[in-house]
């Protein structure tokens, strides 16, 4: 099995993640869901014709500079009295209130004098201040489509058009598995320490979209892997394990995974970190084997599991935020020929986007692309960089 470069591997994840079935919900508990179909506008926005500004609603012919009119009264908006005006009068009217059908022109009040409940236009406007119907969106108009995140927008939009409910895909249920006959809950004695990666791997599933059904810890044994693996692999959509995938006599999550029936469709990537990860598929259910060390399972999370849990979710083309960003400092490549990816901290400083590693007590806000075929990335030169927030 040949190693897959970054980029084929998530396209090999997407293609074997079959998006999770929908459910409809209220559109005001809609935020952080992702639409499951194409919601559309049932009513255009607006549904009647609204004045753009604060003035008087008039005919277009009696709008002519020296004009004067007589006022017939008011529209505030939300005011549903019909007025219908006759030539050489005017109505005065409030931003978003309902133009009457006998005007097709608003005159900002600035452009007017009143006196005596008259007024006088002292200058034509250049624009007819009145909103059509379907200005903003017509009847039918897609409004979020299958795949896409609800925004806050996305629900202003969609309840102004008169939507009440959509369709969205059920959360991605992540259950997380950390390896390590050294790993302890609390009091770690000499030799043991404490199991981190639930919580760091918890926090970046639920922030990525997802629930945790579980995460907990288990010792270097294949059969106790092997049956939470199992019990996992029935509540969760996705299971991730850390530790116990490299080439020592300890490493037995690929045994306790090809035991419960799983089909690794990779075993490494022409990636570092990434050269000891695993990635398989028993029914609908992925399973990621990500290294031990917190850093390396932080990045592979955002480069590989992000996208599987978007894919669930009918998301199929959303990638990493990819900029460019000045290095502060040289950055030597420990291995060449492959993708290295760094931890990285990116800052705004006049302007200019300025990115450096991360310390070991820092959480990277970014991950640094180092090519392959360099030996070093020098101070002040552009790099590639990809935002952990997506």
């Amino acid at each position: 099995m040949n190693d897959l470069s970054l980029e084929q591997a998530v396209e090999l994840i997407r293609a074997n993640a079959t998006p999770l079935d929908s459910h409809p919900i209220a559109l005001n508990d809609s935020h952080g869901y992702t639409c499951a179909e194409e919601v559309c506008a049932t009513a255009p926005i607006p549904h009647f014709r609204q004045s753009a500004m604060d003035g008087f609603a008039l005919r277009k012919t009696d709008c002519q500079a020296g004009a004067t009119l007589k006022i017939r009264g008011e529209i505030a908006a939300g005011c549903l009295t019909e007025y219908s005006l006759s030539p050489g009068t005017a109505i005065r009217i409030m931003t978003g209130g309902k133009v009457p059908d006998s005007c097709n022109q608003v005159i900002p009040f600035e452009l007017c004098t009143e006196h005596d409940n008259i007024i006088t236009i002292r200058k034509t406007p250049h624009r007819s201040h009145v909103r059509k119907i379907g200005t903003d969106i017509s009847r039918g108009k897609k409004i979020i489509g299958p795949g896409e995140p609800v925004t806050p927008g996305h629900m202003h939009l969609a309840a102004t058009a008169t939507v009440k409910t959509i369709r969205v895909f059920n959360t991605p249920r992540i259950g997380i598995l950390c390896t390590g006959s050294e790993l302890v809950d609390e009091a770690p004695q000499p030799g043991q320490i404490i199991s981190g990666n639930r919580f760091l791997l918890s926090g970046l599933g639920k922030r990525a979209g997802a629930t945790i059904t579980t995460a907990s810890t288990v010792l270097d044994n294949v059969d106790d892997i092997r049956q939470q693996l199992e019990s996992m692999g029935e509540q969760a959509d996705i299971v991730i394990t850390t530790g116990g995938v490299g080439p020592g006599k300890y490493d037995l999550v690929r045994q306790a995974l090809e035991q419960n029936g799983v089909t690794i469709l990779y075993e490494s990537l022409n990636l570092r970190p990434g050269k000891s990860t695993l990635f398989g598929r028993r029914g609908n259910t992925l399973f990621f084997a990500l290294p031990g060390p917190p850093p390396a399972a932080r990045l592979l999370f955002h480069e590989l599991v992000h996208p599987a849990i978007l894919a669930l979710q009918g998301n199929y083309s959303q990638t990493p935020r990819a900029i460019k960003a000045h290095l502060t400092r040289e950055l030597a490549i420990k291995q060449i020929g492959i993708l290295n990816l760094k931890g990285g901290m990116v800052t705004i400083d006049k302007g200019k986007c300025l990115v450096r590693p991360a310390l070991r007590d820092e959480a990277a806000n970014c991950i640094i692309l180092m090519p392959a075929h360099r030996r070093t990335l020098k101070k002040g030169e552009l790099v590639t960089i990809h935002l952990t927030e997506w």
